[in-house]
């Protein structure tokens, strides 16, 4: 997942990199200066265009081609809740972006899926061979219905994670984030434990120690 971030990033800061090209282009029509040491040559901004199209976003789109087939699938999807991804390969990641008040399900097992920017979104897939991310969302649920080894949950408020009896020995981290809860099976139901969001920290005269803070009535 960390390549997919790094992936993100780079396009972020391209598409900068192209606005400021293009607040610098006060030039008239067709005289663009020396381009690649050509006089006369296309835009900065439009060679830039053209270098992206063939590089950072290839590859994102290639990465994120999920599932169905198409980036848009799974971005900006409000009021939906019948979004199935059944035809998956291990090699493929998942990115949700903006999704509000939907469900979303994966069959099949897939490399990595990340959840960036949702609202009330609902998440049930099979099995994770990385990791399942939570980004800047609210009111996020997910059901793991086989395997996942790791779930993070940075910048959310709000996160419903139901674990399956093979995925009890998920690692979950957390950071900047509240009301999270871990719902664990337990005699045909959910038994719900919540992670804790304050910690108490003591120097123990040679290292520190950090656990989570007991909040007395």
């Amino acid at each position: 997942m960390e390549a997919m971030q790094s992936l993100v990033e780079r396009l972020e800061r391209a598409v900068s990199r192209l606005e400021q090209l293009s607040a610098e282009s006060h030039g008239p029509p067709g005289d663009c200066g020396e381009v690649n040491g050509v006089h006369g040559g296309v835009a900065p901004s439009v060679e830039a265009f053209d270098k992206l199209m063939d590089s950072v976003v290839a590859e994102f789109i290639k990465n994120s081609r999920i599932l169905a087939g198409d980036v848009d699938a799974h971005e900006y999807q409000e009021d939906r809740n019948d979004l199935v991804i059944s035809e998956t390969e291990l090699k493929q990641v998942a990115y949700i972006f903006k999704c509000d008040k939907s469900t979303l399900q994966i069959n099949g097992k897939i490399n990595s899926i990340t959840i960036d920017n949702c609202k009330k979104f609902g998440l049930v897939f099979d099995n994770v061979v990385g990791i399942v991310e939570v980004i800047n969302s609210k009111d996020i649920q997910i059901q793991v219905m086989g395997r996942v080894p790791t779930i993070s949950i940075n910048k959310t408020e709000g996160c419903h994670v139901y674990l399956s009896e093979d995925a009890l020995d998920c690692e979950l981290v957390s950071a900047k984030s509240s009301e999270m809860n871990v719902l664990v099976p337990q005699d045909g139901d959910y038994r719900e434990f919540p992670v804790p969001e304050q910690f108490k920290t003591v120097w123990d005269g040679s290292k520190l120690v950090t656990e989570p803070a007991e909040i007395m009535a």
